[in-house]
């Protein structure tokens, strides 16, 4: 059965509206979900967030700053300004610590909180992210396959279901069959119902990951238990990332999944989920 939405709204916090929704029971532990990169916060899908619901957590998803429902913005930004909108959707939901959990972009914002924020976060869950987006040294690179593929849609319209389609194909690892059904639906509540597309929200938010630099000589400084998770076949933040980063923070745990790209297949959540429990309670 799912889960209907308990909550919805925005708020203003650091300037700006921020969208959310939220699930659950507001007197349950909060599991709060960052999204990465471009991506609205229907992107994290029911098979991700209703077990942790149904497991007794009170989950909330949010559109980032330029994207989705919330404020688009005209100035330049970095991460340290989206973990403070993360923080004040907190204050402004009357939440004083949560479980973080990020994705990409989203594991970057959850790092940022946890080492200049830490009072709010109870645990650190850091998916396909790296610790060091930014660094004029980045190694290693997305792999020569993905930017082959991204190429060959350069010229489609960004906001064309082709274009859409194509990336998140060229993000999917070999492990399972890419879910053409999901992500035309996703397509369609993102682009058509919402019309939460931002053409430059995506080149805003690399420019904000660009800025914020490498954050390698601060990670030691997190103290919360943290699980960090990535495929073995992500194109766009290569598992190298993941291993580098992840030794850093201390008691961290490493979870690689086998066959899996930049992304959240419901065929892995029987094996994430139960590591991610784990480390909520």
């Amino acid at each position: 059965m799912s889960i209907s939405v308990h909550s919805q709204g925005t708020v203003k916090v650091n300037g700006i509206d921020i969208y959310y929704e939220t699930f659950g029971d507001p007197n349950d532990p909060a599991v709060l979900l960052i999204m990465g990169l471009g991506s609205q916060c229907v992107h994290w899908f029911p098979y991700f967030y209703e077990p942790i619901v149904q497991k007794g957590y009170y989950a909330i998803r949010f559109d980032n700053r330029d994207l989705g429902l919330s404020s688009r913005v005209s100035s330049s930004y970095t991460l340290e300004d989206m973990a403070i909108d993360t923080v004040g959707l907190l204050d402004a939901l009357k939440i004083t610590q949560a479980h973080i959990i990020g994705i990409s972009m989203g594991g970057m914002i959850a790092q940022r909180i946890a080492i200049s924020d830490p009072r709010y976060v109870l645990t650190l869950t850091s998916i396909a992210s790296s610790g060091y987006f930014g660094d004029p040294a980045l190694r290693p690179t997305p792999t020569a396959t993905f930017l082959e593929h991204m190429a060959r849609y350069a010229q489609l319209d960004r906001a064309s279901e082709d274009y859409n389609l194509g990336l998140w194909r060229s993000l999917a690892g070999s492990a399972f069959l890419f879910d053409e059904k999901l992500h035309r639906q996703l397509y369609q509540q993102s682009f058509k119902d919402r019309k939460g597309f931002n053409p430059s929200a995506s080149q805003n938010q690399t420019q904000a990951m660009i800025a914020s630099g490498s954050r390698l000589s601060q990670l030691s400084s997190i103290t919360v238990p943290t699980l960090v998770i990535h495929g073995t076949e992500d194109p766009m933040i290569p598992e190298g990332h993941g291993q580098k980063y992840y030794p850093l923070i201390s008691g961290a745990k490493y979870v690689q999944i086998p066959g899996v790209g930049h992304e959240i297949p419901e065929g892995i959540c029987s094996s994430i989920l139960p590591e991610i429990f784990n480390l909520l309670s």
